[in-house]
């Protein structure tokens, strides 16, 4: 039985209009920390840009998103024929499992609750293993669980952890599900924002290996939705000849086909996120009451070392000072100890850093 309280947004964060009216900040909006989008979102000139096709909300959008597949293909390196558009990564999550329908999904502990949620929803028995963020990787672990008919879930860089698998370690992975005649389903939703690209597996074409892509997280597009799914061409056709041929709306093959011209865009966003994840870690980590695990992703977790801390009185205390991070506790393998806060920028983190401090010096600590 899952031990996450679903809620309309199944736990996530980003829920602006729940939060306001939980804690109606003094400042009246929140800066929201709860949330992984580019800090620099979206690219300069958008929002101008779409205005343009505003008319065209009137007709219904390119079917199969052709001409925006044709060039995500190319800027992803890999063939037209293993790739589909759809309405963002979590949609096209649910939508392979569904097709796939599993006896069995694996899932790792803590990791991304929509994956339960997608194998529930098919009907799958949902399997969970450790992979913590403070542990070594143990393909071997994993590997033994595998059986024929599975379907495994792995998240890299896995959410909420932020931690990086790499590609040489997951291959060994791959190779034993296919000679077990297991399925792999890889989510690399936050790859393109970690600054190793070169760790994805998007470029191994397998009968059963898949792999998806958020797009709405590097370009910073949660309201457009927009992501991908890479998979073995037979598997590709099937879902995209009797799946929802209008499954993107025309605004946001829009904003795709725009954001992929803004060549220096994901370079600023690495420069930014790699300088203020830095700044953050050593922030929080001042003090010696919080523990900041390393990641590699836009994105932090975060343990309190007080035995008494207690995430939701935290997390309430910041969201009053228009601040909202996102409790970890309801990710399996995690408690009331912890907390996750996208990486933002400059002046937004030493707002954070400030409440923070500020909470730290009216709490004493129980140690």
């Amino acid at each position: 039985m899952s031990l996450i309280s679903w809620g309309e947004t199944g736990g996530h964060g980003g829920d602006l209009a729940k939060a306001l009216e939980l804690w109606n900040p003094e400042a009246g909006e929140f800066i929201d920390f709860s949330s992984n989008i580019n800090p620099l979102s979206p690219p300069a000139g958008l929002l101008e840009h779409l205005t343009a096709f505003l008319p065209g909300i009137t007709s219904y959008p390119t079917p199969q998103a052709r001409n925006l597949r044709h060039k995500l293909a190319g800027f992803l390196g890999i063939t037209e024929d293993r790739l589909l558009l759809g309405n963002g990564a979590n949609e096209l999550i649910h939508l392979v499992m569904l097709w796939l329908r599993p006896r069995r999904v694996l899932i790792p502990a803590p990791s991304f609750s929509e994956y339960e949620r997608a194998a529930m929803l098919a009907g799958s028995l949902v399997e969970r293993f450790p992979l913590m963020p403070d542990a070594d990787f143990d393909p071997a672990m994993i590997i033994s669980k595998l059986e024929k008919g599975d379907l495994l879930v792995f998240c890299n860089p896995n959410n909420p952890t932020g931690k990086l698998y790499r590609r040489k370690e997951l291959v060994e992975v791959l190779k034993a599900a296919q000679e077990r005649g297991a399925v792999v389903l890889l989510d690399e939703s936050f790859i393109l924002l970690s600054g190793h690209a070169e760790e994805s597996l998007c470029d191994i074409e397998e009968e059963r290996i898949w792999v998806a892509l958020s797009l709405t997280k590097i370009w910073g597009l949660p309201g457009l939705r927009l992501g991908c799914l890479i998979g073995p061409k037979q598997g590709m056709r099937q879902l995209s000849g009797w799946g929802d041929p209008w499954r993107v709306n025309s605004l946001a093959q829009q904003a795709g086909l725009y954001c992929l011209e803004q060549n220096n865009f994901i370079k600023k966003t690495l420069e930014l996120i790699q300088s203020e994840r830095k700044y953050l870690a050593a922030g929080i980590s001042a003090g010696g009451r919080f523990q900041v695990f390393e990641g590699a992703a836009n994105y932090l977790l975060v343990r309190s070392l007080d035995p008494s801390f207690q995430v939701a009185r935290f997390q309430a205390a910041l969201a009053r000072c228009g601040l909202l991070v996102r409790r970890a506790d309801n990710f399996p393998g995690l408690d009331h100890h912890y907390f996750r806060i996208a990486i933002r920028k400059r002046a937004d983190n030493e707002r954070l850093l400030q409440a923070i401090h500020m909470w730290c010096r009216e709490q004493p600590s129980a140690e």
